[in-house]
């Protein structure tokens, strides 16, 4: 429970801070290795065997999201100095620590995941009151956006997803949560009205193909046994 919980909140911590050194897009697809480690600990730390299907699934899940990102990884960028370089690698460690989340909730499971996931909030919270306070107070219209972040952003999927990782293996949970980041450009074209580019949409269509296949394979397994 507390392996989890302080991996969780080292990812948080970790992702804001790899999203002010280096590109948004290297920080999220770096996080988003995420499966990889999974695969190769899973099995060690949790018992749970991988097919071929899955190995399959995960090179064309991070193949998608190199697709789905390229624009931003390969568009005009100036040369990689120190300060994107450690970004990476801390985004890179945030991708390890949470497959370390999935797998020790997953190993928890029940209202232990719930109370993990609190846990990891005030771990957060704590750690970052000195940045609170050198920072200043917050105007009222960033406290109503943290409080919006905290409750649907945070709080509302971490809940429902301490739920679901009881259900499912954690290689599924990790390649379910890759649906997340290909929302982004969705909303962005509904209330900003920019249509993604080709290369954006085919990478979400390619890891939407891989994860609901893989979903369905393994239901499909499941059911004739």
């Amino acid at each position: 429970l507390w392996i989890a919980a302080i991996s969780y909140s080292a990812t948080m911590i970790m992702f804001c801070v790899a999203n002010k050194m280096t590109y948004a897009a290297n920080a999220v697809l770096l996080q988003y290795t995420e499966p990889i480690y999974i695969v190769l600990l899973s099995p060690l730390l949790l018992g749970e065997k991988n097919s071929k299907i899955d190995y399959l699934c995960v090179i064309g899940v991070i193949g998608g999201m190199i697709l789905f990102f390229s624009d931003s990884l390969f568009g005009n960028h100036n040369t990689m100095n120190s300060k994107i370089f450690w970004g990476n690698i801390i985004a890179i460690i945030s991708g390890i620590t949470f497959a370390l989340t999935t797998m020790f909730m997953r190993k928890v499971q029940g209202n232990a995941t719930k109370t993990s996931f609190m846990l990891a909030q005030i771990i957060t919270f704590i750690f970052c009151i000195p940045f609170i306070i050198k920072n200043g107070l917050l105007d009222v219209k960033s406290i109503i956006f943290i409080i919006l972040l905290g409750t649907i952003q945070m709080g509302l999927p971490n809940y429902l997803f301490a739920i679901g990782i009881s259900k499912v293996r954690a290689l599924s949970a990790v390649l379910i949560e890759m649906i997340e980041p290909l929302m982004n450009p969705i909303w962005v074209a509904v209330f900003y009205h920019e249509i993604p580019t080709w290369t954006c949409i085919i990478g979400g269509i390619i890891i939407l193909i891989f994860v609901v296949g893989n979903q369905f394979l393994h239901t499909l397994k499941s059911n004739t046994k």
